[in-house]
This record gives structure tokens, sequence and C-alpha cells, in this order.
């Protein structure tokens, strides 16, 4: 399997808001800093620079104390239409780091996002899939969808609430 034949992993989630609010939430740190992550983390914005080839560095803070670094590259924007970015974990200064929880984990994962609106209601929808990962990674990916599935339900749950504070 490679990674281009790897099942890809499909998010739809229609949230109650018009797009340019939610691709505001999307594209500036000051927003990104309330949702994004998992829930009960904090996050920390280290760097947003939000253009093709710019960088979101940011940290993920938990209650135990631990904390973990991610970073999105971006590839391709579309104003208030789509983002394509390459998501991985980092280390402090930004580079590419493994998942703490797992050496086959694919080292990045290749997102593309569209927003569309309709009558004020912006429905996202979010494909992802392993960028340059080996057969081991592929099938770890496959079979991350579920918590996958459960991982950016929280996250965009928080989103929606976050977007209503901002109405």
């Amino acid at each position: 399997m490679t990674a281009n034949a790897a099942p890809e992993f499909t998010y739809t989630r229609t949230l109650d808001a018009p797009r340019a609010l939610v691709w505001q939430a999307h594209s500036e740190a000051e927003h990104l800093k309330h949702w994004w992550g998992p829930k009960g983390c904090t996050v920390g914005v280290k760097h947003v620079e939000f253009r093709p080839g710019g960088l979101f560095h940011y940290n993920m803070n938990y209650s135990t104390g631990s904390a973990m670094w991610g970073r999105f590259f971006y590839r391709e924007i579309e104003a208030q239409k789509r983002i394509v970015w390459l998501n991985s974990f980092a280390n402090e200064a930004g580079g590419i780091a493994r998942a703490p929880f797992s050496q086959d984990c694919p080292l990045e994962m290749l997102n593309s996002m569209t927003l569309t609106e309709q009558a004020g209601q912006t429905t996202l929808t979010l494909h992802s899939r392993p960028f340059g990962a080996n057969e081991q990674e592929c099938k770890f990916f496959a079979d991350l969808h579920g918590s996958m599935q459960q991982g950016f339900g929280g996250t965009f749950d928080q989103l929606a609430a976050y977007l209503k504070t901002l109405s």
C-alpha cells in the first residue's frame, strides 16, 4: 500500500456561521488558540504565517503537565474556499517529529479542507491521507480513522462553540 493508495479519511461538519467567519477562525492566531486541538488541552501559538509556504507552529498543553508540539505547512490557500496543508507533530523548533504515541504513525498527513456556505451556514469538508508514508504507516493511518473521527469531532465542537462567542 502506498500513501496515495491508503484509504482517505473524510470529515464533514456544518457550522452555524457564515463562511467569512469560519475562514477567519482558521487563518488568524488570535482565533486558532481558542479552538484548535483536542478537547482537554490549551493551545499555545508560537507562529502563524498563513500563506502558501507558511507555517502554523503550536503546542498543545494538557492538565497532566504534558505538552506536544504540532505544525501545519500551508501548501495552497484559496481565500474563503480551500486550504491544503501538511500536518505533523513537531519539536519545539518547528521541525517535523514522530508522534509521541507510535513510531508507525505517518510523519506527515496531507489535508485538504473546503468551505461552502448556504443560508448563513458553512459546511467544512476535510480530506486527509498519509504523505510520503511507507506501507506500515499507511496501515496505521487506516486503523486510526475511528480516533480521527472522534478527535476532529471534538476539535470542531470547540470551533462551533467558539464561533457562537463571535456572533
